[in-house]
């Protein structure tokens, strides 16, 4: 919305004449901070009016940047720096030219701030502009060394913090420049004597890089060579603190240390870059580190090791038990440190390696690790243990848990009795843990520790122990969702009246217990079911509250302090964005986000227990599609919105239902018609497909089908103009390994977002039949154009959608045919898309069912040949192929059944059909190709197994039991099938049965047994 300001209300004449003012105190101006508030003036200005609304700036700026006064040079740069759209009418080389001396200007400030604008200015420019700048890149570099050399930190810190904005979007322009650009970093990243803001941001620079262009990084010989060195230095040097075994409270206050620092670059450099290049590199070092007599060099070796695992996975997990053997020996180190380093490894192993670690190595893994949770003497070390435990239960079995549940909770007991806070609080975070995946198993365990959790709610309700206060609530129904229902209901009045005084008693924003009060509520219900439905009003009033809150922002210069108002504890993150500060509380995100996906939770489990805040609900959750704050926010509030609306349906109002489903539909179509998220997309598509589901037939009007094909056709056109351009890009052979890689995201995320756009048509169809058609009409050029491209994902999402106006509108549909019919054809011998050949065999099938007469030609004579190939194959039933094969089974059942009279020879494909079965795998088709068995049966007994043949008969009752034993039919069908195998097994002999039952697989056996058939 416009925005009424001073500026705007006054007459043209008094925007000339301050304009005026503006560039004449800019010239007298001589305090640096004033002068840099009326460059900001004029850039605000500028920005809000447009370049070409002030004729005499542009000249005035060029004067500035060739005055013999330094402090206007500046200026200069610095307008430049916020409006680099004013360079737009200037060439590539007089821009290279100008920034080219003002880069060798005698004075740093100006230096520094044209690198600040030519950063800006290349942000600017398209991308077919900027291989034109590339040669600015070593005189921008350029500014630099003078910095360091005149010891001007600060300084050289913003030029830093300048190239990183640019390494993030234009990574290429760095290219020849990268050899000079890793030697300088990390001189300085390696620098003892500079401030450790100076050190970081250099090597941040090199981070950028890596992760924007990690193949470029990679062919550069020497990148991994210089820089992990440099990450283990900053590792090692981390210092011993009293203070750090005599805390009571557990934070992260030591996360701008450059020990933490070198860790988490370390991370990333392993993720950006993979172990083939970093690994080497850093076991040249971490073994030697590992044996030091000098504990420092220990706990980085062993950090090093956390902090590469998951970027180089691939590498590592061949040679996992060597490097548990190698770190489990530091469990008894000398040093505590160490002990605590060690205790991390394992714990990051556990996540990374998982299973792998778990089921091969837990007994050399638990058999070290949980005796360190018996070291009372130093607390961090064996509260570390047992927050390592959880990494470790959370990816292992059961089956690999339950010999050590007794000696854990001996040990965690012990924990939840010690005399530190923090200690209790890991406790209780473990023993949730744990009793999550022992589940029924936890029974034996309950009547000592409930007791013990349950205290700590009623007793610890001083300030305090609010955080212990929310872990025992959270372990108490982890535990309550383990044991089960039946155990817990003796505790559950109980656990509802702490939970209710717990809520009444939180009225602080920061208070820690909110958010695991929201989480236990989710936990009950889900336990509970329907009767959860009177505690709603306790729990659905603070959720809505927090789901409604709007984000916190704040807008600081460069040279503010950030730290003095908005401190990272409090949530807030900033990122410079044109020469400013730009921050948003991200905790109330958070918050807001975790608040829209419990809502979700409570409408899916509640069902008509939710109604009463549906109305609510609703008007919270769709204008949240376009909250573009937070993306987890609008996928939450997307995929919450079918769950409350099915509420709404199971409770009968269908009235109430259609009438806020037609305000909903408009917001879906507006957003889906020019959203550019693609994660969004197929998450909105994907919810509007589901809340269509629910509310049912013909609830759309003419004007919102035809609004839902135009989002289609916006998206689908969109999606075909990215393809066209990928193909030019890499047909021009323009591409190198990060381009493809990036490509290749592209590519997966675009289809999965084209596969909702088809289930979001098959939900329209579904419900709308041949009411869909008119709108749908504009659709078919777009699916015409993908049914003829190279890419076998486009003709299957074209295929598809025809499949879907077949089985919805029938003969109707005959009158698109002629786009369709050929590309089908081809599809189904296509020899290298199985995908392809699937949704090809498929509309064969629904053309058969559906389609009537009018497709009778093309698939007896065209089609069906093409069908019986695909399952005639050598290789139809391996993995790749099997779902095609499913379908043209399938599909062949069909046209036996609906086409029958217009076959040449019915009991020869018949026959044919037989042979081909079973269907192991597509659980949509397997209902109706075993009707159709049990028909035929039926029917023809003789069609299949001619003369009582007894290579027939046991063919028929292995078919019938593969079916069986995969899949659970509705009842009728299961025990036609039961009946069908039974008679067939009766006209075997006492030997042939027992041979048959001998060529069951054991699994089928057990599967059968299982599910009470036999």
């Amino acid at each position: 919305e416009d925005e009424r300001t001073v500026w705007s209300m006054v007459p043209n004449g008094v925007h000339q004449a301050v304009k005026h003012e503006l560039l004449g105190a800019l010239k007298d101006e001589t305090d640096r901070g004033t002068r840099h508030k009326l460059c900001d003036t004029i850039s605000e200005i500028t920005n809000n009016e447009g370049e070409n609304e002030w004729a005499d700036l542009l000249p005035a700026l060029y004067a500035c940047a060739q005055d013999g006064n330094a402090s206007l040079r500046e200026c200069a740069y610095r307008v430049f720096s916020s409006c680099p759209y004013l360079l737009s009418g200037q060439s590539p080389e007089s821009v290279n030219s100008a920034f080219g001396g003002a880069f060798q200007d005698g004075d740093a400030t100006v230096r520094l701030a044209a690198l600040q604008a030519s950063v800006q200015y290349i942000l600017a420019a398209t991308d077919k502009q900027r291989p034109a700048l590339a040669p600015m890149m070593p005189q921008m570099l350029g500014v630099l060394e003078p910095l360091q050399r005149d010891g001007d930190e600060d300084g050289l810190t913003e030029a830093l913090s300048a190239l990183i904005e640019a390494a993030e979007e234009t990574p290429k322009l760095f290219r020849a420049v990268l050899d000079s650009l890793v030697t300088f970093a990390t001189t300085i990243g390696k620098n003892d004597a500079l401030e450790a803001t100076t050190r970081q941001t250099a090597m941040e620079l090199l981070v950028t890089l890596a992760e924007s262009a990690p193949g470029m990084c990679r062919k550069n010989a020497q990148f991994c060579q210089q820089i992990v060195p440099v990450c283990l230095q900053m590792m090692s040097s981390i210092e011993d603190d009293e203070e750090w075994y005599t805390v009571e409270t557990l934070d992260d206050s030591d996360n701008d240390e450059n020990h933490v620092f070198g860790e988490q670059t370390l991370d990333r450099l392993a993720n950006a870059l993979g172990g083939k290049q970093l690994l080497p590199v850093a076991f040249n070092y971490i073994p030697q580190m590992l044996a030091s007599s000098e504990w420092n060099q220990r706990h980085a070796g062993l950090m090093a090791v956390s902090s590469i695992g998951e970027g180089c996975l691939k590498i590592m997990r061949n040679e996992l038990g060597k490097i548990v053997h190698m770190v489990v020996p530091f469990f008894t180190d000398s040093h505590p440190r160490v002990r605590y380093a060690v205790c991390n490894c394992i714990g990051q192993m556990a996540t990374d390696f998982a299973p792998k670690l778990q089921e091969e190595h837990h007994a050399a893994v638990l058999s070290a690790l949980i005796p360190v949770m018996d070291q009372t003497s130093v607390p961090r070390v064996q509260t570390h243990a047992a927050a390592a435990m959880v990494n470790f239960a959370e990816e292992a079995t059961k089956q690999v848990l339950e010999p050590y549940l007794d000696t854990l909770f001996e040990r965690l007991l012990a924990m939840l009795n010690g005399s530190k806070r923090y200690v209790q609080e890991q406790a209780i975070t473990t023993i949730a843990t744990i009793a999550d995946n022992a589940q029924a198993k936890f029974n034996k365990y309950y009547s000592t520790i409930m007791p013990m959790l349950l205290n700590v709610l009623a007793q610890a309700t001083d300030h305090d122990h609010r955080l212990l206060r929310g872990k025992a609530m959270e372990c108490a129904t982890f535990i309550a969702l383990a044991v089960g229902k039946d155990v817990f209901a003796p505790d559950i009045p109980r656990v509802i009246e702490l939970l209710t005084l717990t809520q009444q008693s939180v009225t602080e924003a920061d208070d820690p217990q909110a958010s695991y009060l929201q989480a236990s509520w989710a936990r009950l219900c889900k336990l509970m079911g329907a009767e959860f439905a009177p505690i709603l009003p306790v729990v659905m009033p603070p959720l809505l509250t927090a789901a409604k809150q709007q984000p916190d922002f704040a807008v600081l210069e460069a040279d503010e302090d950030a730290e003095t108002g908005y401190s990272a504890e409090d949530g807030w993150e900033f990122a410079n964005i044109g020469g400013q500060q730009i921050g948003i509380r991200t905790t109330l995100l958070e918050e807001k986000c975790e608040a829209v996906e419990l809502i979700g939770t409570y409408a899916r489990d509640l069902g008509t227990g939710f109604v009463p805040y549906a109305a609510e609900t609703l008007e919270t959750l769709v204008p949240l599609f376009k909250f573009y704050f937070h993306e987890g926010v609008r996928v939450a509030a997307a995929a919450a919105v079918p769950y409350v609306l099915t509420s709404v349906k199971l409770a009968g109002d269908d009235a109430a239902l259609r009438q806020v489903w037609s305000h909903i539909c408009d917001c879906y179509t507006a957003v889906l018609a020019t959203e550019e998220d693609d994660t969004f997309t197929l998450q909105l598509f994907n919810s509007f497909a589901e809340s269509l589901s629910a509310v049912g037939a013909n609830s759309m009007t003419p004007s919102q089908l035809e609004s839902l094909a135009s989002a289609c056709i916006a998206q689908m056109t969109k999606y075909y103009k990215r393809m066209k351009d990928r193909e030019a890009a890499r047909a021009a052979e323009e591409l190198d390994e990060d381009d493809e890689e990036q490509l290749a995201e592209e590519e997966m995320l675009e289809g999965l977002a084209v596969d909702e756009v088809a289930k979001a048509l098959h939900a329209v169809f579904k419900t709308h039949g041949t009411l869909f058609a008119p709108a749908f009409h504009g659709v078919v050029p777009v699916a015409v154009k993908y049914l003829h491209e190279r890419d076998p994902a486009a003709r299957q999402w074209a295929i598809c959608v025809f499949d879907d106006l077949v089985e919805f509108t029938g003969p109707a549909s005959s009158q698109y045919a002629g786009d369709f019919l050929e590309p089908i054809t081809q599809a189904l011998r296509d020899q290298s898309a199985p995908d392809l050949r699937q949704a090809a065999a498929y509309g064969v099938g629904v053309m058969a069912q559906f389609g009537g007469d009018a497709y009778a030609d093309f698939v007896v004579s065209a089609a069906l040949p093409a069908l019986l190939e695909i399952i005639s194959r050598p290789d139809a039933r391996e993995e790749d192929n099997v779902y095609a094969t499913d379908n043209a089974v399938s599909a062949i059942a069909k046209i036996l059944r609906f086409y029958g009279s217009k076959l040449s020879d019915a009991r020869a494909l018949l026959q044919t059909w037989f042979g081909a079965l079973p269907v192991t795998h597509d659980e949509d088709e397997v209902p109706s190709v075993y009707e159709y068995l049990v028909q035929v049966v039926a029917e023809q007994p003789d069609a299949l197994v001619p003369n009582g043949d007894a290579q027939m008969l046991r063919h028929l009752v292995k078919v019938v039991v593969s079916a069986l034993a995969a899949f659970d039919f509705v009842p009728a069908l299961a025990q036609a099938l039961i009946v069908l195998m039974q008679n067939s097994m009766q006209a075997l002999d006492a030997s042939a049965k027992a041979e048959l039952w001998a060529e069951i697989s054991p699994e089928q056996q057990q599967a059968l047994q299982a599910k009470g058939l036999f």
